[in-house]
């Protein structure tokens, strides 16, 4: 029903004396699922002391030897109890400001506007994080990557994870796609029907997990692009380590008319044990 327009005064048709109004619930933009810190390792995040660097020890692998009764000292003795240690070097300040005027958070009828910004930053900042720590994919093993732009396949996973298998890796494992390898892993049967498990693959959320290999299966959009598809991995939470030298630190500072919300962090992302993951390429970036 259209508004009769005999009862306006005609200041009212031009737009004139109408008062804008802004809404009270804000719109938030769509936000990708964050789940590095779930599949790399982040124990050394509050290790960090002095230093741009944090080298991380690696046992050594022992071996032995036939006893011989007639010697009285210690034999076949292994030289070192630890082998190459690792590291992660700290080398990432990143930061997320805002802005906000004096008269926008005088007038907003928008209420925790500023906490409302201070989030937002953060999640930027988590997601930069993400990116950094998924671009290090491409350094796992290659052996099984298979070609840019192919359909994920239960053969596959199998290559991957018997590979893994053969270098003696953890079998605590997870699986890093995007939404073409998920969609792909819908048409497996073994993935997806009651005949293979009692509980087949779905997503809640951005997590699932394939039953039948016991493996956590994590969907995000901030894989790092090949040519036609992304890389994605099969990987021991060891293959990566992160170190955040500084959380998130949040200021808020008064300027000459505006506020700005300061959002920076610190930290560090390497990998730690190539050969404890496995890179692939998924179907479509």
């Amino acid at each position: 029903m259209a508004w009769p327009t005999d009862r306006r005064p005609s200041d009212i048709l031009t737009g004139e004396g109408v008062p804008q109004l802004w809404a009270t619930t804000v719109l938030h933009h769509t936000e990708s699922s964050l789940v590095a810190n779930l599949v790399v390792n982040t124990n050394w995040a509050t290790e960090i002391k002095i230093g741009d660097k944090v080298w991380i020890p690696v046992d050594a692998e022992l071996s032995g030897g036939i006893v011989d009764p007639t010697v009285y000292t210690p034999g076949n003795l292994s030289t070192s109890v630890l082998g190459t240690a690792v590291s992660i070097t700290i080398d990432t300040w990143w930061e997320v400001n805002v802005p906000i005027d004096d008269s926008s958070a005088l007038q907003t009828q928008i209420p925790q506007l500023m906490d409302k910004l201070t989030k937002n930053a953060g999640y930027a900042l988590r997601k930069k994080v993400d990116g950094d720590v998924f671009a290090t994919l491409s350094s796992l093993t290659s052996t099984w990557a298979g070609s840019d732009g192919q359909t994920f396949t239960d053969d596959l996973l199998l290559d991957i994870m018997e590979g893994l298998d053969e270098a003696d890796i953890p079998p605590e494992r997870a699986l890093v796609g995007d939404p073409s390898m998920v969609a792909d892993c819908r048409k497996i049967d073994k993935f997806m029907t009651f005949d293979y498990s009692a509980n087949p693959f779905r997503l809640a959320g951005y997590r699932g997990r394939i039953e039948p290999y016991d493996l956590p299966v994590y969907c995000t959009n901030n894989l790092t692009a090949a040519t036609t598809g992304n890389y994605g991995a099969v990987l021991h939470r060891d293959a990566i380590g992160v170190a955040i030298q500084s959380p998130i630190h949040v200021k808020h500072l008064p300027y000459p008319h505006h506020t700005i919300v300061f959002n920076d962090t610190i930290y560090g992302i390497d990998v730690l044990r190539s050969t404890f993951g496995a890179y692939f390429y998924t179907r479509a970036s």
